[in-house]
């Protein structure tokens, strides 16, 4: 079992069967929009619950996919271990060992993925101005106002929306939602999507959490650190 985990067939295999897999995918996702449209507006566990387990046929190449990435974490996670342990008291140890940085960059972002699929969250939806809604962790948001500003076709340059933000009925936080201009507060973004003033004036916004995003970004500058170490050291090297 060792000898499989550690091999570099097991590595190349697996690719393979994965970009196999999502060249099914990347049928099956604008063929069924009906299925899959919604994996964005939603944590992963709340699409698999809601949408993919009940229509197997369509979404069985993401099981299989899932199942691929674990098979390949192992193996990573594995020959990692293997090549720091052996290589550890040998000359020009950064050199040997920057590829498993990159490796652990790589497990990191995965790490940072389920995390945020498993606790996590992905909620939308119109909120009217004067209104408020409850958040799933008990905060409660209020929309003040929503405001435009179109051109002379009546076409909208600029819109924004003023919110507020209480926990235990007290405000924590407040801010002017735009384009590319969330609200953050404890890990939480508040973004706004789209605005209507018509029946009367309110805000699409979304608010998400994702406990994985610093995860991500340790992984991210595990995988640039190693690449560059790597590169920069075969370049003096040669």
């Amino acid at each position: 079992m060792k000898n499989f985990f550690v091999s570099i067939k097991t590595t190349v295999w697996t690719l393979f069967v994965l970009i196999c897999l999502f060249f099914v995918g990347s049928y099956m996702m604008p063929s069924h929009r009906e299925i899959f449209s919604t994996m964005n507006d939603d944590i992963l566990l709340g699409w698999v619950a809601r949408s993919s387990i009940h229509t197997l046929w369509y979404t069985a190449w993401f099981f299989f996919a899932a199942v691929g990435l674990l098979l390949l974490t192992i193996n990573t996670l594995v020959c990692s271990i293997q090549a720091v342990w052996e290589k550890w008291s040998r000359p020009n140890i950064l050199l040997r060992i920057s590829p498993q940085i990159i490796h652990t960059g790589f497990l990191f972002i995965l790490f940072a993925h389920l995390l945020g699929a498993v606790a996590g969250y992905r909620i939308s939806g119109a909120l009217p101005e004067g209104a408020a809604a409850r958040l799933p962790e008990g905060q409660v948001l209020y929309l003040r106002s929503v405001h435009a500003v179109t051109d002379v076709r009546g076409f909208p340059t600029e819109w924004s929306a003023d919110v507020m933000l209480f926990a235990n009925n007290e405000q924590v936080a407040q801010g002017t939602l735009g384009p590319n201009q969330p609200l953050l507060y404890k890990g939480m973004g508040i973004y706004m999507k789209s605005f209507e003033f018509e029946p009367r004036p309110y805000a699409v916004l979304l608010i998400a959490k994702d406990p994985g995003a610093k995860w991500a970004l340790v992984g991210g500058m595990l995988f640039i650190l190693g690449s560059v170490t790597l590169l920069a050291l075969k370049w003096k090297k040669a």
